[in-house]
């Protein structure tokens, strides 16, 4: 058990994110948990899309710490009210993928989670943009874009429900074309998706990005071509086990940014949250970085 200490420290809490009775349970485990080992544990749960940017950035001047309690929804909300402050961000993941938590290497237990706010250290990490839109793992458009609206819209959440949506739409999904140039070199074609990513993996250790390096100042774009379905199962195998880039109809490049001209959908997804986008559309990394608590021996 750590020794008490006088960090201050302010939790943001999705009062959704989790599974019911166990979720209310983790919660308040953590909670005093860390009011027995932190000098001044304070929280407040989100009622509204963007509460969680506006609880971050009140206190980010006033606390050592602001902690994102839920899935990669509520990271990013709180992400967008510390960006370019000094206070940092840690995480007590929630969610049903947990994709900067685990890219990050935060423990997925609740208890083991609040001792990295204790132990962990402070890393400056690259925060991307789409637009308007900031993210800090991945944004995309394709068959994963589709995925994240329907899950957005689905009753229940999780990972097998995650992966039921997944395989349903694999189906049924047809390629769309693009036209979009990563720095300078220009891509116009048909593709299943693309995907922008900071992160290596979309969550739920699903690697997109095995290569990517969330502070090297560079976003990693992999390009899904066409093919033939009963490919399938071996699309699946590479997400899991890092070898998706060998796959012959995937292709993978690292820039500075990337124009999308055009896009013959306008579902995309940031962080695994729904949205529709414009075009033309530019992805860059922000000037401006992210203070983030991280786990032992992750860069």
């Amino acid at each position: 058990m750590p020794k008490q200490n006088n960090k201050k420290i302010f939790l943001v809490i999705n009062k959704f994110a989790g599974h019911g009775k166990q979720r209310h349970r983790k919660i308040e485990e953590v909670i005093s948990w860390l009011k027995t080992n932190i000098g001044t544990v304070e929280f407040a749960y989100t009622n509204h899309p963007g509460h969680a940017t506006e609880l971050a950035k009140a206190a980010s001047d006033n606390f050592n710490m602001v902690v994102a309690v839920g899935g990669d929804g509520t990271v990013n909300e709180v992400a967008q009210g510390l960006i370019g402050t000094s206070t940092p961000m840690g995480i007590i993941p929630l969610g049903s993928g947990n994709g900067l938590a685990r890219d990050l290497g935060i423990s997925m237990d609740t208890l083991q989670s609040a001792l990295t706010l204790i132990e962990g250290e402070v890393q400056q990490i690259d925060v991307c943009r789409i637009n308007h839109q900031r993210f800090l793992c991945t944004a995309g458009i394709g068959l994963d874009a589709q995925v994240a609206d329907k899950m957005s819209k689905a009753t229940t959440r999780g990972f097998l429900r995650y992966i039921k949506l997944t395989i349903q739409e694999s189906f049924t999904f047809k390629p769309f074309k693009i036209k979009m140039t990563v720095d300078g070199v220009l891509i116009e074609k048909a593709v299943f998706l693309v995907t922008f990513a900071n992160a290596r993996q979309f969550g739920n250790n699903a690697y997109i990005a095995p290569h990517a390096s969330i502070s090297d100042g560079l976003i990693d774009v992999v390009v899904v071509n066409p093919f033939n379905k009963m490919l399938l199962p071996f699309f699946g195998i590479g997400l899991f086990t890092k070898l998706l880039p060998k796959l012959r109809f995937v292709e993978y490049y690292k820039a500075k940014k990337i124009e999308l001209e055009f896009a013959d959908t306008s579902i995309y997804h940031f962080d695994g949250e729904p949205g529709k986008l414009s075009f033309p559309a530019t992805i860059i990394i922000e000037t401006e970085k992210l203070n983030v608590i991280i786990g032992n021996s992750v860069f």
